[in-house]
């Protein structure tokens, strides 16, 4: 019987386990900063045109200038934030009355191509999964959790686009996950545009897919996003960031 040293692994390189703790580290506290200030930025409790400044994050979470820069690039991939990550420093993104009318022209074309293509390919697992957001979204309805309702929303948009077995169109409707999130956040507050209007209009969704119907789904989703849309218009004309 080989006799092995106390502390070495064996068949792991001298060094490895305590650079890949320490790698492990790095990217935990990354993504709790990152996790931290998306939550923030998208709730509104850091308002748009906020200056994120390093030293002041580095204060905040107890960590390095490399987890809140890592941290900071990974919101400007999400287009959360602007600037330059290094020099200039970086703010919360401010998106415009013309921002929100691209993002929105955009996802109609996304979120019915989903729609229609998930019609096309629904399964029984699938279906159960749909009520199940529709139940949920009730709950949110009946305690007036506005919240939680716009959190759900996009994740059940991006539920019928992995349904559609589209990756390319994840990844495109991904792009504007979190800049869609804050402007639902300003719809849903309108009282022509509460979550009520909104689940009836999912509710109407997910009966054109679960019966397949691939052209209905495609044309309701569609409404859907108008609707939303023009919602978000309307708060820009009465509201400034």
């Amino acid at each position: 019987m080989t006799n092995i040293p106390f502390g070495v692994s064996l068949g792991i390189p001298h060094g490895a386990t305590m650079e890949r703790t320490e790698k492990d580290s790095l990217l935990s506290k990354t993504d709790m900063v990152y996790r931290a200030l998306q939550e923030e930025i998208v709730e509104g409790r850091i308002p748009p045109g906020e200056r994120l400044v390093e030293r002041n994050l580095m204060e905040r979470f107890g960590v390095s200038k490399t987890p809140i820069r890592e941290a900071l690039l990974k919101l400007k991939q999400d287009g959360l934030v602007e600037g330059g990550v290094v020099h200039q420093g970086v703010s919360v993104i401010r998106i415009s009355r013309e921002d929100a009318i691209e993002i929105y022209d955009l996802r109609e074309v996304l979120e019915g191509l989903a729609a229609r293509k998930a019609a096309e390919r629904i399964r029984e697992e699938d279906i159960e999964k749909l009520n199940s957001f529709l139940q949920l979204f009730e709950e949110c309805v009946e305690k007036g959790d506005v919240r939680k309702y716009a959190k759900m929303d996009l994740d059940f948009h991006k539920f019928l686009a992995v349904v559609s077995g589209n990756k390319r169109l994840v990844k495109a409707i991904e792009r504007f996950f979190y800049q869609a999130r804050i402007l639902l956040r300003t719809s849903l507050t309108l009282p022509s545009r509460g979550p009520k209007v909104s689940l009836a209009e999912h509710r109407k969704v997910v009966e054109a897919i679960i019966e397949k119907n691939a052209s209905l789904a495609e044309k309701k989703a569609k409404e859907h996003v108008r609707n939303t849309k023009e919602a978000v218009l309307r708060w820009f004309e009465n509201t400034q960031w």
